[in-house]
Parts: structure tokens; sequence; C-alpha cells
């Protein structure tokens, strides 16, 4: 069987185009899941309570959760966007996903998407070392405070 320059040519666009949309999509597809990783939701300790000022929020990383002091108490804002899971970060007084970059007001609220829901609210307790804690896999209403 002879090849011709014209089959020859043929293949080769053909297995180019084939390439190219091969790339495409797996690019898609690897845009589609978010570069992020989920630590355990159970309970991680973050510290005394005299570590946090008032009118602070600070990010626990082995919790994946913002800790957050006002004058009712100690709340946990999980920092996981309600649209793909990506890590919202503190900018100013917002929360913003780099993935996609849905904004969240400080309280959790959507200020605008692609996020549709709030961000979800953690348990925050006292271990029995009198350290505060973080509980993902417990979430509560945004108005609970772990007064102290």
């Amino acid at each position: 069987m002879r090849l011709t320059r014209r089959d020859f040519l043929t293949n080769i666009g053909i297995g180019a185009v084939v390439l190219a949309l091969g790339s495409i999509g797996a690019a898609f597809a690897r845009f589609m899941q978010p570069n992020v990783t989920t630590p355990a939701p159970g309970p991680v300790e973050s510290g005394a309570a005299g570590d946090y000022a008032a009118n602070s929020l600070t990010f626990i990383e082995n919790a994946r959760a913002y800790l957050g002091r006002d004058a009712r108490g100690f709340y946990a804002i999980i920092a996981i966007c309600t649209h793909l899971g990506c890590t919202p970060g503190l900018e100013s007084n917002d929360f913003v996903c780099p993935c996609h970059g849905s904004r969240f007001a400080r309280d959790g609220q959507v200020i605008n998407g692609p996020a549709t829901r709030p961000l979800d609210y953690a348990f925050v307790g006292v271990a029995s070392s009198g350290k505060l804690f973080i509980d993902r896999s417990h979430t509560v209403e945004p108005s609970y405070r772990l007064s102290m």
C-alpha cells in the first residue's frame, strides 16, 4: 500500500486537530477542579482565647477556616467557597475566591457570584486543655458565638 503525499498531509492534519482538541479538553477538565486540599473536618485546636484580639479574623490553616472574635464571642467561618470549593482569601474586608471571583462579605454573605450561597459557619468550642477548637464537621447558624 502506497501512501500519497495528500494522504500523509491529511493524516498529519487530522492528528494535529485531535491533539489540539484533546489538550483543550484536558485544560478545561483541570480548570473545573479547584487546586485545593481539604484537611480532615474533625476538631482542630486553634490556640488560647487570649491569642485573639477583639474584632479580629484569623485564618487557621489546619482547620481551613477563619476564626473571628467580636463583642459577642468567637465564631468560625469555613474557608471553602460554596461555588467549587476553593479557599477564599481575605482582601480588605471581603473574602475573595481566587478561582472564579466570588466575593463574600466579612460575615460570609455573597456579594457577587458565581457562588449563590453564603459561606458556612463551623462550631467553635473549648477543648479539655482549655484551648479553642474548630469543628468543621458540625456547622452552625451564623448567629452562633462561643462567649468567653
